[in-house]
């Protein structure tokens, strides 16, 4: 049975997505389109609660939908604001032009002298040539030097400017360093640490919903990092702030069965029932 509710969800979920997806393309969902997918998200809790508990990643990703919710809705109101600041530089640059146009027709009448009334002749291409400088001058040569590109900091240097942000509890400076070194070094030996530090920003700054999904990173992206025990403990003791037991017990459960030497384990069974 509980298989078959999860089977259900896991659908819900997909259709949610496709759903969100299909909205963020077009570029013109109304609220209607919101509230719909508000309500299927509702629809699947329920279902989740119906069915005993969610686990950690049916509630992983239903937080990522709330966050593409709150998202999308934003990315509405700032298509509207831009598409009217679009359309009132559109009328201005056409009042600009028709006005240049109309100015430029009126100096050429009053102001261009008549060739065969003054005797001038028009200057030839020759004469409208720059000056040429010749080597050893003492002219002034006012060509600017190209600016010498910043060069790119190691991992290990982001990594340990993050962790002193860390430290010092600056948590958006932590998480814009150890995110730079994600970007910049996917592939490092710190990525798992750096990851794992951007989480432990959100868990000590009290929000928990977005810790687990950071948290849940850590266990998905690398499952051989040394960070997988701490993020497996951590993301149960986020669930218990926000009242999620049924999901906290779960995480703790999976922590004492795949790392029961660690020392997060031994914490974690004396926390399960």
């Amino acid at each position: 049975m509980e298989d078959g509710i999860e089977c259900i969800m896991k659908k819900t979920i997909h259709i949610i997505s496709l759903g969100l997806a299909c909205v963020a393309v077009a570029g013109c969902a109304s609220k209607s389109d919101i509230y719909m997918v508000q309500d299927d998200v509702r629809q699947l809790q329920e279902q989740s609660q119906q069915s005993g508990g969610e686990s950690a990643e049916m509630y992983a990703e239903m937080q990522r939908l709330r966050d593409e919710v709150a998202s999308l809705q934003g990315t509405i109101e700032e298509m509207r604001y831009q598409m009217k600041q679009q359309d009132e530089a559109a009328r201005q640059r056409l009042m600009q032009g028709e006005t240049a146009a109309t100015d430029s027709t009126r100096l050429e009448t009053l102001y261009m002298p008549d060739q065969a009334t003054t005797g001038l002749q028009p200057a030839s291409a020759e004469q409208l040539q720059p000056p040429v400088v010749s080597p050893g001058t003492d002219a002034v040569q006012n060509v600017a030097e190209p600016e010498a590109a910043l060069p790119k900091l190691s991992d290990q240097s982001r990594f340990t400017s993050g962790r002193a942000a860390f430290e010092r509890y600056d948590y958006p400076a932590a998480r814009k360093e150890l995110e730079i070194l994600l970007a910049d070094y996917p592939q490092s030996p710190l990525a798992d640490d750096a990851q794992y530090y951007i989480a432990e920003t959100y868990f000590n700054e009290k929000w928990f919903e977005k810790a687990i999904l950071e948290y849940q990173l850590v266990i998905e992206k690398y499952p051989e990092g040394n960070q997988r025990p701490a993020a497996y403990f951590k993301q149960g003791l986020a669930f218990e702030e926000i009242g999620d037991s049924t999901n906290a017990r779960v995480r703790f459960r999976e922590l004492v069965q795949l790392y029961p030497e660690s020392n997060e384990a031994s914490v974690a069974a004396e926390r399960l029932p």
